[in-house]
């Protein structure tokens, strides 16, 4: 099993196979390829990435309130109240049909 996770994470899974090949190459087509293959890497950015900003209602309510940092227990408050106000709604608007004609009262 061991031998399974060191293959699985070696570095030769980070080589481009043309590299891998060229060490069969000889002259100038092995240069050629190793040419390639810097000049690939020269155009990569450099640096860290900069953070983006949350777009979209949820991403910015998970961004507030649950990642990093800021992780309250505030989503669970808001599930609660919102669960509370469904469930009051949806009470009320039968009991106004049970009641529509007041023959209970």
């Amino acid at each position: 099993m061991n031998a399974i996770f060191r293959r699985a994470y070696t570095t030769k899974s980070l080589i481009p196979p043309n590299v891998a090949a060229a060490t069969k190459l000889s002259g100038s087509a092995k240069d050629a390829q190793i040419n390639q293959l810097v000049d690939f890497y020269k155009k990569l950015p450099k640096g860290t990435v900069e953070a983006s900003k949350p777009s979209g209602p949820w991403a910015r309510y998970k961004a507030r309130y649950i990642d990093g940092d800021n992780a309250s227990i505030t989503p669970l408050l808001h599930a609660v109240f919102g669960i509370f106000v469904i469930g009051y709604t949806i009470d009320y608007n039968f009991h106004l049909k049970h009641h529509k004609n007041v023959e209970h009262h």
